[in-house]
């Protein structure tokens, strides 16, 4: 019986080991944009637009309902060029306030659990640009202008 169950545990962390994927940060700093993929090969280590800045955290490549872990959905303003990322999917439904609903980015825990950091999400209002961190000292002392909004879920650290 040990056995098996100690087999069945190994499964399980495999498979949620297994099905972590780094989520990927890019900067415009033409637009003043950032924007988050777990595809590498869309901007690469970057393009003449993009700026790559690296690994923000890691995530998962599926759901897990029972585990809590869940979409973390992708907006687009096509006016502004804000990319918003939100696990409510009823906080834009659709697509409000001019931002066109394009799907699940990838998928990350609702609740804390062991080994998991909150994803802090910013917005600033100059630019018009929501910012991810799992990093609560990246922006400085100054903000850069930024207001912190909420925690947009738990990740795991890079």
């Amino acid at each position: 019986m040990k056995k098996i169950l100690f087999f069945s545990f190994f499964i399980l962390l495999s498979t949620i080991v297994f099905a972590q994927q780094p989520l990927y940060r890019y900067y415009n700093p033409k637009q003043e944009k950032h924007y988050y993929t777990t595809h590498f090969e869309e901007f690469g280590n970057g393009t003449r637009e993009w700026a790559f800045e690296g690994v923000a955290c890691r995530v998962f490549n599926a759901p897990d309902r029972d585990a809590g872990i869940k979409e973390l959905f992708r907006y687009f303003n096509p006016k502004n060029g804000d990319h918003f990322y939100t696990m409510r999917l009823h906080e834009l439904g659709a697509g409000d306030l001019g931002y066109n609903f394009e799907g699940a980015a990838c998928f990350i825990y609702k609740f804390q659990v062991p080994g998991t950091v909150p994803l802090l999400r910013y917005y600033n209002t100059v630019t018009n640009d929501h910012f991810y961190t799992i990093d609560r000292m990246e922006l400085g002392r100054d903000s850069k202008g930024y207001n912190f909004e909420q925690v947009a879920g738990f990740v795991l650290p890079n």
